[in-house]
């Protein structure tokens, strides 16, 4: 059995209302974002985030002839076996349907948290993901993030906005101000922060934060060789925030901000629990 999943990619503005792209630019929008939907779905069939080299043979992107009605084109997911796909496993049942969403929601989710947006879908997304592996989903937008910078290549050099839809629902509106979200690169001073663990992997560092003056979950990253009092402080966080109790500590860390100061993710230096009541 093969699942079929298919994305329309729509340029708009300037060049692209003539049907048209500026060659290099152009070109190498379309690579970053076929390269980004297979990076997606990798991780959908195997469970392991990579951002080079080769890829499952289980899920494979096709990309069809553009179209006019400004610059147009299709996205296909082909997906081998989707009974067998990591992410079906994880959910802990399987139906054709299901697997479509599943997939349908990583690969939405991925693409509004790498951009830096709040959409109302983005909570239903969340939910059909919540059983994969802590961590991974903060990891796999890191890993995206190179290649949605090479597909903004063309937004603001000869087309405006570039939509992506699946079905009529759009998904997406990549512009000049996505295109300053992913290209951000700025990191503060060290800083400290109070902060709620909401998921950590103890392996990879990866995890993600409740930060309350921002009002939002924070993607991190905590690197080897810190104190042994920082990955228990961040532990002791995580468990507590699982359980409903209070699970804010203190958090030394930099920021990586976008232009507009919205905080992309913050690199760990030390974290430290709360004293102790008298």
């Amino acid at each position: 059995m093969t699942l079929e999943l298919k994305y329309r990619v729509i340029y708009e503005g300037g060049e692209a209302d003539r049907n048209r792209l500026p060659a290099h630019e152009g070109a190498t929008s379309i690579e970053g974002l076929t390269w980004t939907y297979s990076l997606l779905a990798h991780y959908a069939a195997t469970g392991k985030i990579k951002a080079r080299g080769a890829l499952s043979p289980d899920a494979k992107v096709f990309l069809t002839p553009a179209r006019q009605g400004s610059y147009i084109y299709d996205i296909y997911l082909y997906v081998m076996n989707p009974e067998n796909l990591f992410i079906t496993s994880v959910a802990g049942s399987y139906a054709v349907s299901t697997a479509g969403q599943l997939l349908n929601s990583l690969i939405g989710s991925s693409l509004t948290r790498v951009c830096g947006l709040a959409m109302n879908a983005v909570e239903r997304w969340d939910k059909r993901l919540d059983k994969l592996p802590s961590g991974d989903r903060e990891a796999l937008v890191d890993k995206i993030e190179p290649s949605m910078r090479r597909a903004h290549s063309v937004i603001g050099e000869g087309v405006n906005t570039v939509t992506i839809k699946k079905g009529y629902t759009p998904l997406l509106k990549m512009d000049v101000h996505t295109k300053a979200y992913v290209n951000a690169d700025l990191l503060t001073d060290e800083l400290s922060r109070q902060a709620s663990v909401g998921a950590y992997n103890a392996n990879s560092g990866n995890g993600s934060v409740y930060l309350p003056d921002v009002g939002k979950m924070v993607p991190f990253y905590a690197e080897k060789g810190l104190s042994a009092s920082t990955y228990a402080a961040l532990s002791w966080s995580l468990d507590r925030y699982v359980n409903g109790a209070p699970s804010e500590i203190e958090i030394a860390c930099r920021e990586n901000v976008a232009i507009d100061g919205r905080t992309k993710r913050l690199l760990i230096k030390a974290a430290f629990k709360p004293s102790p009541s008298p």
